[in-house]
């Protein structure tokens, strides 16, 4: 018995051209695009995954603030930037947090930001990325910097 060849078993059309295409840019950005090994942190005691982190019960406070806040807000008012700010701050004191999961839409792109949702099946996380703060890093065991707005368009 023997392994069918890729185009055995899909069609070649022109969404399966464009996806080819883009692996192809990735590999020339980042060299491994399937990296066998990802460092989550830790943060919230165990391996940092979506869940782990909205459940953690310093993140979930400030969500649990926000939401509060919103609520009480009248249609079409938006939070006060103090609030935002104090919020983020209580955030930041984490440090960086890396975690893992599936794109579940393509980045919305809207000039110098973009927004994602990111998924680890159970729960789901948007993030909102800025052009000049998306930092891309290459697979290739230097780990060397690359373009991340360029990386970034082509997920």
């Amino acid at each position: 018995m023997s392994i069918p060849d890729f185009n055995e078993i899909i069609e070649a059309n022109d969404q399966t051209e464009a996806r080819r295409e883009h692996l192809e840019k990735l590999r020339e950005l980042v060299g491994n695009v399937y990296p066998n090994k990802f460092e989550r942190s830790k943060i919230t005691g165990a391996e940092d995954t979506i869940s782990n982190v909205l459940h953690f019960a310093p993140v979930a406070n400030v969500a649990k603030e926000i939401k509060e806040h919103i609520s009480a807000l009248n249609e079409g008012e938006k939070p006060a930037p103090e609030l935002k700010e104090k919020l983020n701050a209580q955030l930041k004191e984490f440090g960086t947090v890396k975690v893992s999961g599936r794109l579940t839409t393509t980045p919305r792109t809207m000039g110098k930001a973009a927004f994602v949702h990111l998924s680890d099946g159970v729960n789901r996380l948007q993030i909102y990325v800025r052009r000049d703060d998306i930092k891309g890093i290459a697979n290739d065991g230097k780990n060397s910097e690359i373009n991340g707005w360029e990386l970034f368009k082509l997920l």
